[in-house]
């Protein structure tokens, strides 16, 4: 193995790979980034068993080869060299030569130790603007592992769309991208959620194939775009049927996001326990209010237009206001019943929380 590539884009390929490297591992050869040389080109690609990331760069090759190292000391030798020109090359299978000026050798992994990683399958589904729609609605994902299937992004065939939902069984999201093809939904999981948003901000192709007569105990999802290639196993189980919770009416108020998100922040200063804050209409304003029964209690005004009597979790009301702007309007039909606000063609939703008024 033996190729020649320049520093910067060596650099660039390895920063956005090494975001897939498993944080933690059992398998040591998972903390590494497979390069592999040919055709022209470095293949590198990280994996931690759930997602695999690969990313390409040009280079002239000498002789083919692979190897996979840990990218921390090849990205911090990469950066305090000067020569604008890299040369790898592959020593006895388990050592890489880097030279840049200076010369280093950094232990690696063979080729074979590294796990295999799944191909791209399926017809592509073409779709623009996915990391912007997933950032609208990913905040609604669920953290923990109670429901394995709502932690990640379902994505589902619509009408000329694919569209995306996020819940976690307080909230819910969704949110619709035009594509070009049909998807058969899947649930992606939040990590390979969070590198879309990161990495893919262009136009990426959707993959997603099950085999003829074989079974899809382990199915995967592909996303190619802006040079690199997402694969992902998909969450099994079945996602719920989040429709139903959507309200479809209800009285409807109007205030401006930024003074709520401002207003909410204040009362939190005195946020009980459970994170209950309440809202009630007064006058012409919305009155936001929290009461902790060691640090006292908070109220503060935000003008509005209209009804309305609920309360919230406070956190899960942070994080639906991190993505609204401007004037938005809160629907609801009673203190017992989820809000809903409808915004640049997402719809997120709120599950209330119940109080003694």
């Amino acid at each position: 193995m033996r190729a020649t590539t320049k520093r910067g884009a060596l650099l660039e390929t390895l920063g956005k790979v090494k975001s897939a490297v498993a944080a933690r591992h059992t398998l040591p050869v998972l903390g590494a980034v497979m390069i592999r040389v040919g055709g022209g080109q470095l293949t590198l690609t990280a994996t931690n068993l759930e997602v695999s990331l690969t990313a390409f760069c040009k280079a002239t090759v000498t002789r083919e080869g692979a190897i996979a190292v840990l990218p921390k000391t090849l990205e911090a030798f990469l950066k305090a060299v000067k020569s604008e020109t890299v040369t790898l090359s592959l020593v006895n299978n388990k050592l890489l030569r880097v030279e840049a000026g200076a010369v280093t050798t950094l232990e690696g992994f063979e080729a074979q130790e590294f796990p295999d990683v799944p191909g791209v399958r399926g017809k592509a589904v073409e779709v623009r603007g996915l990391a912007d729609a997933l950032k609208q609605i990913s905040y609604a994902m669920a953290s923990d592992d109670s429901r394995p299937v709502l932690k990640g992004v379902c994505f589902a065939p619509g009408k000329g769309t694919v569209v995306l939902c996020a819940a976690d069984g307080f909230r819910l999201a969704e949110t619709k991208v035009k594509a070009k093809g049909s998807i058969e939904q899947t649930v992606v999981p939040s990590t390979a959620v969070q590198l879309i948003e990161k990495l893919m901000p262009g136009k990426v192709s959707i993959h997603r194939k099950k085999e003829d007569g074989q079974s899809d105990k382990y199915p995967t999802i592909s996303f190619v775009g802006d040079g690199l290639v997402l694969t992902a196993m998909a969450i099994q189980g079945t996602y719920p049927n989040y429709k139903q919770v959507i309200p479809r009416n209800g009285s409807p108020v109007t205030m401006d996001s930024k003074a709520l998100r401002e207003a909410l922040n204040l009362v939190s200063i005195t946020l009980p326990d459970n994170n209950v804050v309440r809202m009630q209409s007064q006058r012409g304003n919305v009155i936001l209010s929290t009461k902790n029964e060691e640090r006292g209690e908070t109220q503060v005004k935000v003008p509005a237009k209209g009804k309305v009597k609920i309360a919230f979790n406070a956190e899960q009301l942070k994080g639906l206001l991190s993505r609204t702007s401007g004037a938005i309007t809160l629907r609801t039909t009673s203190a017992q019943s989820p809000g809903v606000v409808r915004q640049n063609g997402t719809i997120h939703v709120l599950m209330p929380m119940f109080v003694e008024w």
